[in-house]
């Protein structure tokens, strides 16, 4: 097995965190991927390992309490960790055959890298506010697509284009919300999630529109989607369409995931705002 595949296995299967973000450096080259075995789970210690025990995430009012701010960013801090292995499952997933391959690989990489960055930067915050990563219930629900996502296609429909487009809106909500609070240092850090998430998204658009250029964007997205998964997904609290445009998604796909609806009940983003009681 070569350097990169090597890497990216420890990321995913070690259970040593700082081996989560060991420096993955770029440069996927022509080579033979064997196939891979999903583990059930990511390597985690015991400390960080994913748990069924539901948490629920912080209501908006209760934000002025720091404990209650140290626990939504430690929710957010676990989304980045699961990124970061989903992330590394695919690189050891997919071929590394062809142009279209590596360059799937190199963005994916490029997205790992940020993603590192996102974490650090959550766990350093929420070490400021007193609070070590593990100390709330990490759960698993993004992992829990993993072996959902059989195709280049299905991972950046699931993540690029659903998840990463979702924390478009909900990076900016809550950069919003910690500046009304006065906490410059987590909306700080809110703001170069957004800023980054609109690279990923565009990832996500680009890549699929490469691999089927013959296909609207919006067909491809649908065609590739595992279910139970939605467009209602991609949403957060209040679309965001400056970003979206940003990424390179077209009018007419920002108005298709505006209008989308069903009962997938997660996704009822006006009753979760006035509730606020998701278990995420």
């Amino acid at each position: 097995m070569n350097e990169d595949l090597e890497l990216a296995r420890l990321i995913l299967e070690s259970t040593n965190l700082k081996d989560k973000l060991i420096f993955f450096e770029p440069k996927p080259t022509i080579t033979d991927v064997p196939q891979y075995l999903l583990p059930a789970l990511p390597g985690r210690s015991k400390k960080h390992s994913i748990t069924n025990k539901k948490a629920k995430f912080p209501k908006k009012g209760t934000l002025k309490d720091l404990s209650q701010r140290a626990k939504a960013l430690h929710f957010f801090a676990n989304h980045e960790l699961l990124a970061i292995e989903m992330m590394a499952a695919a690189y050891l997933m997919f071929p590394q055959k062809t142009k279209e391959d590596l360059l799937f690989k190199k963005g994916l990489i490029s997205t790992l890298i940020d993603e590192q960055k996102h974490f650090k930067l959550y766990v350093e915050r929420i070490n400021e506010l007193g609070v070590e990563f593990g100390d709330f219930p990490l759960g698993g629900f993004f992992w829990s697509f993993m072996p959902k996502i059989n195709s280049v296609e299905s991972y950046l429909a699931s993540v690029s284009l659903t998840f990463e487009a979702a924390n478009l809106d909900f990076a900016k909500y809550y950069m919003n919300l910690f500046h009304e609070l006065g906490d410059t240092s987590s909306a700080d850090i809110m703001n170069t999630i957004y800023t980054d998430e609109i690279v990923h998204v565009s990832f996500g658009r680009s890549h699929m529109q490469l691999l089927h250029s013959n296909q609207k964007l919006w067909d491809s997205y649908i065609e590739y989607l595992p279910e139970p998964l939605t467009p209602e997904r991609s949403k957060g609290i209040e679309v965001d369409i400056e970003a979206r445009v940003k990424a390179g998604l077209s009018d007419q796909f920002i108005k298709n995931v505006q209008t989308y609806t069903d009962d997938f009940p997660i996704t009822k983003r006006k009753e979760w705002k006035q509730n606020s009681t998701e278990s995420i």
